[in-house]
C-alpha cells in the first residue's frame, strides 16, 4: 500500500479533550472501524452506528474485550429521513466530546442515464444526515466547552470528477461545512475538521473497482484516519490527503484555504465585534 508518515498524536491529552464517548456513524467497517480500534486503544467509549446491527456488535465486543471500554451499537441507515436525529438521540444520557461523520462511498453512477433515487440519497446521508447530528452534537458540546467532529469527506469534493457528480458536490458541502464550523467555534473550544480522504484500501473500493484493478498503490485507512485523529487535535480545518491529479499541488491547496479561512474569521469580527 501507498506509504502515508503518521502524525504525533499525544493519545492521552487527546482523550482528555475528546473523551469520554465519541459516536462514530459509518462504523462497520473501513475507515470507521479504524476510527474505533485507535480511539477504544486510548480507553474512549464508543456509540457505534451503521446499517448493519451483528458487525456493531462484533467489532464492539471485541473492542471491549481488548480494551475494556463501554460501547453501543446502533442500527441505522445513514440514507434515511431523519437520521441525524437518530444518531443524536442514539448517543442521550453520554458525555459525548467527539461526533465523527464518516459516511462511505455509493459507488459510481451516470447521472443522466440513472433515476435521482441514489443522488436523494446520497444528499440525505452527506448532507442532511450530517447537519442534524452536527448540529445536535455541536450543541452538547458548546455545554461541555470542548470536544471536536471530523467530517470525512474526500478528495473527490476538490472538485467535479465523471460518475461522481452528487458524490463530488456532496463531498464539496462536507468540506465547506467543517471548514465554515471550524472558523465559526474553534475559538469556543470545538475544534472541526473535515478529511478530503484518497482512495483507501477499503471493503468499500474492493466492492466497488472491477475485477484486475490494480490496489497495491492506495493508502492504508488506519493511516488515514490517524492523522485525521492527529489533525483535530492540533487544530486544523482541513486536511487534504495528496491523491490523484495534481497531487503535487494538494499541500499548497490546504494552506491558501486554511489561510483564506483565518482571514474571514478577523474579517467576521469587523461586524460581530467579537
Amino acid at each position: 500500500m501507498r506509504e502515508l508518515a503518521r502524525l504525533p498524536l499525544d493519545k492521552a491529552v487527546f482523550r482528555e479533550k475528546y473523551g469520554p464517548w465519541a459516536v462514530i456513524a459509518g462504523a462497520s467497517e473501513g475507515t470507521g472501524e479504524c476510527y474505533a480500534r485507535e480511539l477504544a486503544e486510548m480507553g474512549i467509549n464508543l456509540v457505534l452506528i451503521s446499517r448493519r446491527q451483528s458487525a456493531l456488535e462484533s467489532l464492539g465486543e471485541a473492542l471491549k474485550s481488548e480494551y475494556g471500554i463501554d460501547y453501543r451499537a446502533v442500527a441505522q441507515d445513514l440514507t434515511e429521513e431523519g437520521a441525524g436525529l437518530q444518531i443524536v438521540e442514539a448517543a442521550a444520557g453520554l458525555d459525548v466530546g467527539l461526533y465523527i461523520s464518516n459516511a462511505g462511498a455509493d459507488g459510481f453512477a451516470s447521472f443522466f442515464e440513472d433515476s435521482t433515487d441514489a443522488a436523494h440519497r446520497l444528499v440525505r446521508m452527506n448532507i442532511s444526515t450530517l447537519i442534524d447530528a452536527a448540529n445536535g452534537f455541536g450543541k452538547r458540546l458548546l455545554v461541555r466547552g470542548k470536544g471536536g467532529i471530523i467530517v470525512m469527506a474526500s478528495g473527490a469534493g476538490l472538485g467535479g470528477q465523471p460518475n461522481l457528480v452528487l458524490y463530488s458536490a456532496t463531498k464539496a458541502f462536507e468540506i465547506n461545512f467543517a471548514e465554515s464550523l471550524w472558523a465559526e467555534y474553534h475559538e469556543r473550544g470545538i475544534d472541526v475538521i473535515g478529511i478530503a480522504a484518497p482512495i483507501m484500501h477499503t471493503p468499500t473500493l474492493l466492492r466497488m473497482v472491477p475485477e484486475g484493478f490494480d490496489v497495491s498503490d492506495v493508502y492504508d485507512p488506519a493511516d488515514v484516519t490517524h492523522n485525521a485523529l492527529a489533525g483535530l487535535l492540533a487544530g486544523e480545518p482541513l486536511q487534504i490527503v495528496p491523491d490523484g491529479p495534481g497531487q503535487e499541488k494538494q499541500p499548497q491547496v490546504q494552506a491558501d484555504r486554511k489561510a483564506r479561512l483565518v482571514g474571514f474569521v478577523e474579517f467576521n469580527r469587523m461586524f460581530t465585534g467579537g
